[in-house]
């Protein structure tokens, strides 16, 4: 991808979901530990795409997983019988 070597994807990548993480805890860039800001600032165009993409995969990761767990604890609680009025 982007043609950066396999190990400098995977360095990237990590950085990105350690990003997205913080943000998560309600960190702010600003915010993060002096080498990721580094790490972050330093970056060319390819890496920054491959970041950017990456942050975004975790933070719809996290999204789904959020969505499952309400949809599950709404489904738990729905009666398991049809409603005596015909509403689904």
């Amino acid at each position: 991808m982007m043609g950066l070597p396999e190990a400098e994807l995977d360095r990237v990548r990590d950085l990105a979901r350690s990003v997205a993480a913080h943000r998560r805890a309600g960190g702010e860039l600003d915010s993060l530990p002096v080498p990721q800001q580094i790490a972050v600032q330093g970056m060319g165009e390819a890496e920054r795409q491959v970041f950017l993409e990456e942050l975004a995969r975790a933070d719809a990761a996290h999204g789904r997983a959020g969505f499952h767990a309400a949809l599950g604890q709404w489904h738990a609680g729905r009666p398991d019988e049809p409603d005596p009025e015909g509403v689904p």
